[in-house]
């Protein structure tokens, strides 16, 4: 099953989270509230374009002929809508404690994937499946330890990671839906090389978007010394 496929992949992947920086930063108690409100703001823009995808795919898919999965991304329309305000609020809550003014700038790695997103939309909706297995599947599996951690070694509360947080309640049940909805809608035993390359990529850009917000690190600490130096 495409859907059993693209599910174990995402597991190895987190097997191996020590390889990306951001999970390795964080272990070693590195990550400050400035790269935090960072990748919120990122993560604030991707839940902000979860609804327009949808819409998106519901449209190509009618487009296609193909109701039933039109009907699956209406649904998903109306549980994304409004997420971007969790990240409005933990970025207002971590924002007077950051040592220094946080890029809140969308980054070149998340307009790419944003890119890649459309793109697979418009040739195969159902292949957009695969983005969406990803990004709930490695919430459930990563989100709990990952907050842990950003709590016990960098001082970052829970409370203060909500966009996060929610989703990994909310992404439990989702995970387990769309993996069933892969099976359903991407039946052509040929295709599990494409839906696996695109996992693939989706994996590369959220790698790359994570060693940007894992090298602002030098940056705020560049930012700390010449306020130091000034003062």
């Amino acid at each position: 099953m495409i859907g059993d496929a693209i599910r174990a992949d995402i597991e190895a992947y987190a097997v191996r989270r020590s390889d990306n920086p951001l999970f390795k930063m964080t272990e070693e108690g590195a990550v400050t509230k400035a790269m935090v409100i960072q990748y919120l703001a990122n993560l604030r823009f991707m839940h902000a374009s979860t609804p327009t995808h949808c819409r998106r795919a519901s449209d190509r898919a009618m487009d296609l002929g193909i109701p039933k999965l039109a009907a699956y991304f209406e649904e998903k329309i109306a549980e994304e809508m409004g997420h971007e305000a969790w990240a409005d609020r933990d970025m207002a809550k971590l924002r007077p404690e950051a040592k220094v003014e946080p890029n809140s700038a969308v980054t070149e790695s998340i307009r790419s994937l944003v890119a890649l997103i459309e793109r697979t939309i418009d040739a195969n909706p159902a292949f957009y499946l695969a983005y969406i297995a990803f990004s709930e599947y490695i919430t459930v599996i990563l989100g709990p330890a990952w907050l842990d951690l950003l709590s016990e070694r960098c001082g970052i509360p829970h409370t203060s990671m909500t966009a996060i947080g929610n989703h990994v309640e909310l992404d439990r049940e989702h995970a387990e839906e769309v993996f069933g909805c892969i099976d359903d809608f991407v039946t052509d035993p040929k295709q599990i090389g494409v839906m696996r390359e695109l996992l693939r990529n989706v994996v590369r850009h959220f790698d790359g978007f994570c060693a940007e917000i894992a090298a602002s690190s030098e940056s705020s600490r560049r930012q700390r010394v010449a306020h130091v130096s000034a003062a």
